[in-house]
């Protein structure tokens, strides 16, 4: 099959490890600027707001404190405690059951809230310092609730702006833990095991290698991570912050490799912030899960899947045709996402 030839035709691009299809629609296309915000969703720059419930914890106190850095009354400036109205509720054991034909399981877990502890701090302004302590707390409770019982899976996110289902303005991150393997946690699993059968190569090694080798996508690297706007972008810039190193488990990076990834939030969050004027997003952490059980695979568990962070601004919206095939359409080539990111200057930092 000869390669075929650069045109502004619209193309499907086929992700390797989901074999989901994604439509970039080049005719269709916009220029990067046409994505900027007219206005900034969070305008606030105030240290702290009155009506804010997190910067008002003796007003609207909120549930104890399970970890915080620097464990100081005085100094802290990232926790994590329980929220308030979680969407799962801890317990040692759950039940499941059968309702004719449908399956059910007790809505089991933890859902807890990782705050900072000014109003200004938001990820795209951090200071790398502040930055590196957020991930240091998360990997920190994330090995903590790894071992809990009925904990099968643990979903790190971060909500940005209204558009992406933040409630509150005061940034936070959510962690989230299920009794189950949700179902794109799975596809991820079964898609790296799928290639690596069918290939005898690791998906995610050969993703990283040619997006290293043709650099068009790539908006930043160091020694451990490489952040690249995906070959099928689902939307307008989203981008993947990738290790180096084929590891699985999010919970097992050291020192070293969380400074690297608070560098690497930094360079993308900011650009982002600055260059389609802090625009609302979704990110998330990609993680192996807790245990093996109930899927097969070689040697050790997970040997082919490599851990990631998932960036993905809210920018564009699904109508019927996205809704009734599956099938994403993306206005903006991530080429030229990647090529635009690169060009953005990184705002003044906010310790």
């Amino acid at each position: 099959m000869t390669k075929p030839t650069q045109t502004e035709t619209g193309e499907l691009r086929q992700d390797p490890l989901t074999e989901k299809w994604v439509v970039i629609a080049k005719k269709r296309g916009k220029r990067p600027t046409d994505f900027v915000e007219e206005e900034t969703h969070i305008t606030s720059n105030e240290r702290y707001k009155e009506n804010c419930p997190f910067c008002n914890l003796n007003k609207y106190p909120q549930e104890p404190d399970v970890l915080r850095l620097p464990n100081d009354p005085e100094t802290w400036q990232v926790h994590i405690f329980a929220n308030k109205y979680p969407a799962f509720t801890p317990k040692n054991e759950f039940k499941i059951w059968n309702k004719g034909p449908y399956k059910v399981i007790e809505s089991v877990g933890y859902h807890e809230v990782m705050a900072t502890r000014y109003h200004d701090q938001f990820d795209g302004l951090l200071d790398r310092n502040i930055l590196t302590l957020e991930i240091e707390a998360l990997v920190m409770r994330y090995r903590e609730l790894h071992h809990k019982p009925s904990v099968n899976y643990i979903q790190i996110i971060k909500n940005h702006g209204p558009e992406a289902g933040a409630s509150l303005e005061h940034p936070h991150h959510q962690i989230f833990t299920v009794p189950i393997l949700p179902s794109d946690i799975s596809d991820l699993l079964h898609g790296a095991e799928r290639y690596g059968k069918k290939n005898n190569q690791k998906a995610f090694s050969i993703i990283l290698e040619f997006e290293r080798e043709e650099k068009t996508r790539i908006v930043f690297e160091n020694e451990y991570f490489t952040c690249f706007c995906p070959f099928a972008s689902r939307m307008p810039f989203e981008t993947w912050i990738m290790p180096r190193e084929s590891n699985p488990y999010f919970e097992t990076i050291g020192p070293d490799e969380q400074q690297a990834l608070a560098e690497s939030l930094q360079q993308i969050l900011g650009r982002i912030y600055t260059g389609l004027n802090n625009p609302s997003y979704n990110y998330y952490i990609h993680s192996a899960p807790c245990d093996s059980e109930g899927f097969v695979c070689d040697k050790s568990a997970f040997p082919r899947f490599r851990w990631h962070i998932q960036i993905l601004p809210r920018l564009s919206k699904f109508g019927g045709f996205e809704l009734g095939t599956g099938l994403e359409i993306n206005t903006m080539p991530p080429e030229k996402a990647a090529e635009f990111l690169r060009e953005q200057s990184l705002p003044t930092p906010v310790a």
